[in-house]
C-alpha cells in the first residue's frame, strides 16, 4: 500500500449503541407534544433514543469502510454545553480518497458564480464527491421504497444533509477552521459570498466528509444508573411489564380522534401527578447516582476508551476506518460510521491524496483502481482480529467466540512462533518446527 501500513488495526472498546430500521424511527422525544407522554416516560424514551433510536441502519445494519485523510478532529465535548455533553463520543472526519483539502481551492478560484447557487455551496460539492468511487458513503444507498425519516433538525426538502469541515483561505492556502465542523446546511449558513476576482482571506469552503464516531460510555452508564429511578417514577412493575402510563397510552391508540388525544393528555397528567411527590422524595439519591455515573464514565473513557483513541488520531494523516454505517437523525441527518470498530494509520500511494479537481470526473482507470484498492484493503481489515492496545491478549476467552472464520484463521496464524517476529523475520524470527520424517 504505497509503502505499507504504518499502524496496527486497532479496535476501540466503546460500542454501546444499536441502529433501527428506518420504518421504526420514532424521532427525538424532546420534540414530542407536551401532553403526549409524561415526564418520566419521556426521560426513559430519551435514553432509548440516544442509545439506538436516533441511528438508522444503512446497508441492513452492516459495517462499511472508508479510506482517506483525517481533515477534522472533534474532541470529547466538542461544542456540547450541558446537558448535551452527556454524549461524550470522540469524533473525527475523513475526506475520501483520492482527494486532499487543497483540491477544494478550485471552488474558490472558479469564475464568480451566480449568487443564488454558488459553486462552493456545500451540497453541490458533496454531489461532486458522490460521483467518485467512495462517494456512496455520503448518501442513502436505498432511497426507495422507504425514504429516510425527518431528522431532529430538518432542512426544507432534504432528509439527508451531509457532514463537513470548514476550511478557510489564508495566506494563499486552505487551513482548517476547527470550530466549523457540522452538518453542511449549518456550514453554508456561516459561509460568506466572495465577489472579487479571487478568494479573499477568510473565505470558507466546506469539505464534505465521512463522520466517524468513537463511542464514549457516559450515555450508557448514566441511563443505566437512572433506570431504577425512572421505573419507580412510572410505577413500573418488575419483570418487564408495562407501567400504568404505558398501558393507558396503549389503550388510547385504539380510540378515535380526538378522544385518543384527550386520553393521552389525561394519561400524561396523571403520570406526572403521581411521579412528582416520589421525585421530591428521591431527589437526593437521583442526583448522587447521576453525578457518580457521569464522572465515573468520563474517567473510565479518558483512561481506556476515547482517551487512548484520541491520542492515535492526527490531523492530516491517512487512515482506514471501519464501523457500522448509519444515518444519524439526531441532527440535520447525515451518514456516518458509528461506532467506529477499527482504524489503522496507513500510507497512501501517490495520487491517492490529491491533487484532483473534485469538479472534474476522474479518469476511468483511476476510478477502477480506487474501487479495487478500497475493496482489497477493506477486505483485509475485516480479516484482522480485534486489537486492543491496552490488552494485546484481549482476543482470548469470550472474545474469540465473536470472531468470524477469517479472523479466527488469521489469529491462529499470528500465534504461530514463526510469525511472532517484531523487527524482521531475519532478525528476531524463527524457523517453523517440522515433524521428523517417519522411521523406516
Amino acid at each position: 500500500m504505497g509503502g505499507g501500513p504504518v499502524g496496527p488495526v486497532t479496535s476501540p472498546r466503546g460500542q454501546y449503541t444499536h441502529c433501527v430500521d428506518r420504518k421504526d424511527y420514532k424521532g427525538n422525544p424532546a420534540d414530542w407534544g407536551f401532553l403526549d407522554v409524561g415526564v418520566p416516560s419521556r426521560l426513559a424514551a430519551a435514553c432509548d433514543y440516544l442509545l439506538g433510536g436516533k441511528l438508522v441502519c444503512l446497508a441492513g445494519g452492516g459495517d462499511e469502510c472508508v479510506i482517506g485523510t483525517v481533515v477534522g478532529i472533534e474532541e470529547v465535548g466538542f461544542q456540547k454545553p450541558f446537558p448535551k455533553d452527556i454524549d461524550n463520543d470522540f469524533s473525527f472526519n475523513v475526506l475520501v480518497i483520492p482527494f486532499a483539502t487543497g483540491d477544494f481551492a478550485n471552488y474558490l478560484n472558479a469564475p464568480p458564480p451566480a449568487p443564488a447557487q454558488p459553486d462552493w455551496e456545500p451540497h453541490r460539492i458533496k454531489a461532486d464527491l458522490e460521483r467518485t468511487p467512495l462517494g456512496f458513503l455520503l448518501h442513502d444507498p436505498t432511497p426507495t421504497p422507504t425514504p429516510l425519516p425527518a431528522p431532529a433538525e430538518p432542512v426544507a426538502g432534504r432528509n439527508l444533509d451531509g457532514y463537513g469541515v470548514g476550511y478557510r483561505w489564508h495566506a494563499g492556502a486552505l487551513a482548517v477552521d476547527h470550530e466549523k465542523q457540522d452538518n453542511l446546511n449549518k456550514l453554508f449558513e456561516t459561509a460568506t459570498v466572495w465577489t472579487t476576482s479571487g478568494p479573499p482571506d477568510g473565505q470558507m469552503v466546506a469539505v464534505p466528509t465521512v463522520h466517524c464516531e468513537c463511542e464514549g460510555s457516559r450515555i450508557f452508564f448514566v441511563c443505566l444508573a437512572m433506570k431504577p429511578f425512572l421505573d419507580l417514577l412510572q410505577l413500573k412493575p418488575p419483570g418487564g411489564l408495562p407501567s400504568p402510563g404505558e398501558a393507558c397510552h396503549a389503550v388510547s391508540k385504539w380510540l378515535p380522534w380526538p378522544i385518543d388525544k384527550i386520553v393521552d393528555a389525561v394519561c400524561s397528567l396523571v403520570e406526572d401527578a403521581v411521579a412528582l411527590p416520589i421525585a421530591l422524595a428521591i431527589a437526593p439519591a437521583v442526583a448522587a447516582a447521576f453525578a457518580s455515573a457521569w464522572e465515573a464514565a468520563q474517567a473510565y473513557d479518558d483512561a481506556f476508551v476515547t482517551g487512548p483513541v484520541s491520542r492515535q488520531i492526527t490531523l492530516g494523516e491517512a487512515v482506514i476506518v471501519s464501523g457500522r454505517w448509519v444515518w444519524d437523525g439526531g441532527h440535520a441527518g447525515h451518514t456516518e460510521l458509528h461506532p467506529v470498530k477499527t482504524f489503522q494509520r496507513v500510507r497512501l500511494p501517490a495520487g491517492y491524496a490529491g491533487p484532483h479537481d473534485p469538479r472534474q470526473a476522474l479518469p476511468p482507470d483511476v476510478e477502477s483502481g480506487l474501487r479495487d484498492f478500497h475493496e482489497r484493503w477493506c477486505r483485509l481489515v475485516r480479516q484482522a482480529p480485534p486489537f486492543d492496545p491496552f490488552d494485546p491478549l484481549a482476543t482470548v476467552g469470550a472474545v474469540v467466540d465473536t470472531l468470524t472464520p477469517e479472523q479466527r484463521d488469521v489469529l491462529g496464524r499470528q500465534r504461530r512462533p514463526e510469525d511472532g517476529w517484531t523487527l524482521h523475520p531475519s532478525v528476531d524470527g524463527c524457523v517453523p518446527s517440522r515433524e521428523p520424517p517417519p522411521v523406516r
